[in-house]
């Protein structure tokens, strides 16, 4: 699925990624993604790891419990650790102990890290899920998930209660790494999770483990309702100690979703009532809008993991009948997870916010505040432009929510934020930021106490930063594009005017493999400029493409993929609220039939994920919507958009989908931001770095 020039993961400097240590469960960020390990470790030490695994409220008798190393190689298959059977004990009680010397082989419910320090998670299947302490009760449709984490850090305390909920957390944060399959292959094992190993898959893979316990305690089997995030330390001088983020996932829905296959569970076989239902109406998903290679066919689900996969990935279950037959199998009285919704959802999508009270930075102003856009980095850390009124930080928060950086840059009326190509070896790429109330574009490079200004002499509004080095921004009193020439590695650069005909309302900017820079005007086109030079902020020529109604929102993609041709998806927000796509090469495009979609609320932010789906976030008031399209404009959202409450949605500002598949959201004047979870197909961040690499919108 990546493209064979992908860039091995090069590695964050010691010194800051061991600063990075966030997560109860896993090392957060990256200071666990490079393995240099011997065949033994000195902090290993002979160990137990334990679990217990209950359906509903009952205890799971003789299942069988499987520990998995997630597949993290070229071409590498998940394997088997280690297999034991739950106990007779009125807790399905399961026991895994673990080698001291890593690369020795595993026997029974024995395990030995490999040298390559997977990740670990374990499987139950089948078992009495009915509690009468029989071994002839088998439900085979019975399948549990819960995570362990990375195999190293696995010590005497690594314990889970696998319950439902761990298995549809599980799930939703892995969904884009999951093989439904019912067979194994030579390329795929069934039910099995993997990666094809290149380094920033590797760490995506990790980020999603990460952020599991924002949404379950592990230990306990239970929905979180909250979860407070404290400052996690890399900079000093920055403003963010002290701060704190609150998690707040949608566990009501988590809840719904589990007690949906409790109702199969807690039968005696696979074919009772409640099975057959759940499998006739978790529909499968078109398998061109998901992570799987071209040319995949899904059969209907013959287990509850399956059919968890089909939920999230087919979020309406391609009706509201099928949605709401799947709603009716969780009881409205005596459901074992609780708070459940008590009314069928639009979707089975599933939010966690970010909220944070906290003030930091010189300015005092908050931590989260108006977020306007968001980048992600190489990391998947999330990268803020707040534009809070006249104090307005930028913000770093780590791939699970940790506050780590906030720092106040200019006037504070931060508009843009963009993130460079130059991280490598022993580098780390800059952030750029549009201040238009300083009329700046500053330069901030993670780790220091201060960012550095380029003036403008005009404010800016929307910026970019292309694979070799230059940055663009868009001005909306003047209409134009500029360009900052080799700006990544300069210590100063005039801006060069590129263009004076991108319209008064240029909201969004974006580069693409040509090397080519679109805008969006605010009137009825978009504009494509390009230069034979393009390092030097000379020879630029710019085209117009005639859209339907006002641009603003806007996605670029190259196909196929890696290729010379784009697709461009374009939102506008006045007139036909309309999300259209255009195809072409140089500087001939057209409109591709069947489109533009209608309905939508004022799209401010789209974005295209690694299989070419479009996701559009609404911003009229009372949205409270996102939707989303297949290229070929098939809907992966309710006709209406996905629906959230509007402490997760409401007026959305910004977009971005992480390398795990996470969609970030930003909203206008509230101190959150909202993560859709593993909802869409990964995409190589940040943008920069992917046209650097050839692997621009391709998954990582």
């Amino acid at each position: 699925m990546n493209g064979s020039n992908s860039p091995r993961f090069q590695g964050f400097p010691r010194s800051l990624c061991a600063l990075l240590a966030s997560s109860a469960m896993l090392t957060a960020g990256c200071a666990n993604m490079v393995t240099t390990a011997a065949s033994s470790n000195s902090l290993d030490v002979p160990s137990s790891i334990s679990g217990k695994l209950y359906g509903g409220n009952q205890p799971v008798a003789f299942a069988t419990v499987t520990l998995w190393y997630a597949g993290q190689g070229t071409g590498a298959l998940p394997t088997v650790a280690a297999t034991t059977t739950s106990a007779n004990d009125g807790f399905g009680s399961f026991t895994f102990i673990k080698n001291a010397t890593n690369g020795q082989a595993s026997s029974g419910n024995t395990f030995s890290c490999p040298v390559s320090d997977p990740l670990v998670y374990v499987v139950a299947t089948g078992g009495n899920t009915l509690n009468t302490g029989s071994s002839a009760v088998n439900n085979t449709a019975s399948v549990f998930l819960a995570p362990y984490g990375d195999c190293f850090a696995l010590n005497g305390s690594s314990h889970v209660n696998m319950t439902e909920v761990t298995t549809v957390a599980t799930m939703a944060a892995l969904q884009q790494y999951f093989n439904p399959a019912s067979t194994s292959t030579a390329t795929a094992i069934a039910e099995s999770f993997a990666t094809d190993g290149t380094g920033q898959s590797k760490t995506a893979m990790t980020n999603a483990f990460n952020l599991i316990p924002n949404m379950v305690n592990l230990a306990s089997g239970r929905a979180l309702t909250t979860k407070a995030i404290p400052y996690g330390s890399i900079t000093v001088g920055t403003g963010a100690i002290g701060t704190s983020v609150t998690a707040t996932p949608e566990a009501a829905k988590i809840n719904l979703i589990a007690n949906i296959l409790a109702s199969c569970v807690n039968n005696a076989s696979a074919s009772a009532a409640n099975c057959t239902t759940l499998f006739n109406n978790a529909t499968p998903p078109d398998p061109t809008t998901t992570s799987r290679p071209y040319g995949t066919t899904f059969t209907n689900a013959t287990d509850t993991l399956q059919a968890a996969y089909y939920m999230l990935t087919n979020p309406t279950d391609g009706s509201t009948t099928n949605l709401n037959n799947l709603f009716n199998l969780s009881s409205a009285i005596g459901a074992p997870f609780q708070p459940s919704l008590t009314v069928a959802p639009s979707d089975w999508t599933i939010a966690i916010s970010y909220s944070s009270s906290s003030s930091c930075g010189a300015n005092t102003g908050h931590l989260i505040n108006s977020a306007q856009d968001i980048a992600v980095d190489t990391y998947g850390g999330i990268w803020i432009a707040n534009n809070e009124a006249g104090k307005g930080n930028l913000t770093y928060l780590s791939s699970n929510g940790v506050p780590v950086t906030c720092l106040a840059v200019g006037s504070g009326a931060n508009t843009g934020i963009a993130i460079d190509s130059l991280g490598g070896i022993g580098q780390i790429s800059n952030i750029w930021l549009a201040d238009s109330g300083s009329s700046n574009v500053y330069r901030y490079k993670p780790g220091n106490a201060s960012a550095t200004a380029f003036p403008t002499t005009v404010a800016p509004l929307s910026i970019a930063a292309d694979g070799t080095g230059n940055v663009y921004y868009t001005t909306p009193t003047t209409g134009s594009l500029f360009e900052l020439p080799q700006a990544t590695t300069a210590a100063t650069v005039t801006p060069a005017v590129i263009s004076t005909a991108v319209g008064s309302a240029p909201a969004h900017v974006m580069t693409d493999p040509a090397p080519a820079v679109w805008t969006t005007s605010g009137s009825n086109y978009i504009t494509r400029s390009s230069s034979s030079t393009p390092n030097t902020g000379a020879g630029y020529t710019s085209a117009a493409v005639s859209t339907l109604s006002p641009t603003y929102g806007l996605s670029v993609t190259a196909i196929p993929a890696g290729g010379t041709k784009n697709y461009v998806y374009v939102g506008s927000d006045g007139g036909s609220n309309s999300l259209s796509l255009y195809q072409g090469i140089g500087t001939s495009y057209s409109s591709v039939l069947n489109w533009p979609a209608t309905g939508l609320s004022t799209p401010a932010a789209v974005v295209s994920d690694g299989a070419l789906n479009v996701w559009a976030i609404n911003n009229a008031s009372g949205a409270n919507s996102l939707v989303a399209y297949g290229v070929g404009k098939q809907s992966i959202s309710p006709v209406a958009g996905f629906q959230k409450p509007a402490t997760y949605l409401g007026s959305g500002r910004s977009l971005i989908i992480d390398q795990s598949g996470n969609l970030w959201i930003g909203l206008d004047g509230t101190n959150s931001i909202t993560e859709i979870v593993g909802a869409a197909v990964p995409v190589v961040q940040p943008y920069a770095t992917a046209l650097k690499t050839g692997n621009f919108q391709l998954i990582p």
